[in-house]
């Protein structure tokens, strides 16, 4: 069994424990409703206009064929299913 042969440390008179700050801000209140509310801004009206075929290859990219079986076999060679969600 070790033996401690050393002298306790000394105490420090000016350390103080650690407290918590005082806050000098007081937390703000809601305020009264108004009388008067302003006007909402408006809405657009959405439009029934769909996208057209190249809008909807441009987001969702056009997708090169190799590219997708390319991936599909890494996916299987990793063991992952490539028709689930993983």
């Amino acid at each position: 069994m070790p033996t401690d042969n050393r002298d306790p440390l000394p105490v420090n008179p000016t350390l103080m424990p650690h407290t918590e700050p005082v806050r000098d801000d007081q937390a703000a209140e809601q305020g009264h409703l108004p009388d008067v509310l302003p006007d909402a801004p408006g809405v657009p009206v959405p439009t029934t206009d769909g996208l057209s075929a190249q809008e909807v290859t441009d987001l969702v990219g056009g997708g090169d064929a190799s590219m997708v079986e390319a991936n599909r076999a890494l996916e299987q060679a990793e063991g992952l299913d490539p028709d689930t969600e993983s």
